[in-house]
C-alpha cells in the first residue's frame, strides 16, 4: 500500500467525502448482522474513514478503537461520531496496526482492501489482533465493479488533486488469503447494484446488476466456548 499516497489523497478529501451514497444499503445491514458484539466487547475499525460503521454502534455499550491512516478522515469521523469521546482514536496503516495480539474482539473494516497491495498483510493483521472466537466482518468494492468503473481513483477538489491507486483482488483469492490468516470463513456475499439504487443515483444506470461488493463474515480458527 503507498501510505503516503493514500495519506495525502484522503487527507484532501476527507472533508468532501460522501460516506451516505447507495452503497451503505449493502454492507451496513450485513455488518449489523453478521457482527454481533455484546456488552463490554472490544471492536476495532479498520480503515474507519468518516465513521460511518462507528455510527452504527453505541460505543457506551462496547470499548471501540478507530484506525485510519489519514488523520483528515480521523478528524472528519471524530466530528461525525456520536459519542467519539468514548472511542481511542488512532492513525496507523491498516497493514501494520500498533496493538497487541488478541486486543479485539470484533474487528470491522469498510472498503479498504483495493488500496492494499498485498492482502495477506492485511488479513494477518487481523488474524493478530482478534482475540479466540473473535468476529471480523470485511467489506470491498467488488473486482467485477472495478473493472466496470476502474480501480483508480482521481480526487479532485478546489484547492487540490490527487490520485489514488486502486488494486483488484479477485473474491477467491481474498477467501483464500483469509483462511491462510487462520480466518475461517462463514459468509460471503456479493450483492449488485439494485434498481432502488440506481433511482436515487441515475448515473449508475450502467452498473445495475453488476455486483456492487464483496462482503466477508470472518471468524478467528483458535475457537473457545462463549
Amino acid at each position: 500500500m503507498d501510505e503516503h499516497a493514500i495519506l495525502s489523497g484522503y487527507d484532501i478529501w476527507a472533508p468532501s467525502y460522501d460516506d451516505r451514497d447507495p452503497s451503505t444499503w449493502l454492507d451496513e445491514p450485513f455488518l449489523l448482522a453478521q457482527l454481533r458484539p455484546y456488552p463490554g466487547c472490544r471492536i476495532l475499525d479498520v480503515g474507519c474513514g468518516t465513521g460511518r460503521y462507528l455510527r452504527r454502534l453505541r460505543s457506551d455499550l462496547h470499548r471501540v478503537v478507530a484506525v485510519d491512516v489519514s488523520q483528515g478522515m480521523l478528524a472528519r469521523a471524530r466530528g461525525d461520531t456520536k459519542g467519539g469521546r468514548r472511542i481511542s482514536w488512532v492513525q496507523a496503516s491498516a497493514t501494520s496496526l500498533p496493538f497487541l495480539p488478541q486486543s479485539f474482539d470484533r474487528v470491522m473494516s469498510g472498503l479498504v482492501l483495493d488500496h492494499i497491495r498485498n492482502v495477506e498483510e492485511f488479513f494477518n493483521q487481523i488474524s493478530l489482533v482478534l482475540a479466540a472466537n473473535g468476529r471480523a466482518i470485511v467489506a470491498g468494492v467488488h473486482p467485477e465493479m472495478q473493472r466496470l468503473t476502474g480501480a483508480e481513483i482521481q480526487v479532485s477538489t478546489n484547492v487540490a488533486r490527487a490520485h489514488l491507486a486502486g488494486h483488484i483482488h479477485e473474491v477467491s483469492d481474498l477467501v483464500a488469503a483469509a483462511q491462510r490468516a487462520q480466518l475461517q470463513v462463514h459468509a460471503v456475499e456479493e450483492p449488485p447494484v439494485t434498481q432502488g439504487m440506481v433511482d436515487r443515483r441515475p448515473a449508475w444506470s450502467y452498473k445495475l446488476g453488476r455486483p456492487a461488493l464483496v462482503l466477508l463474515s470472518l471468524q478467528h480458527g483458535r475457537q473457545v466456548t462463549k
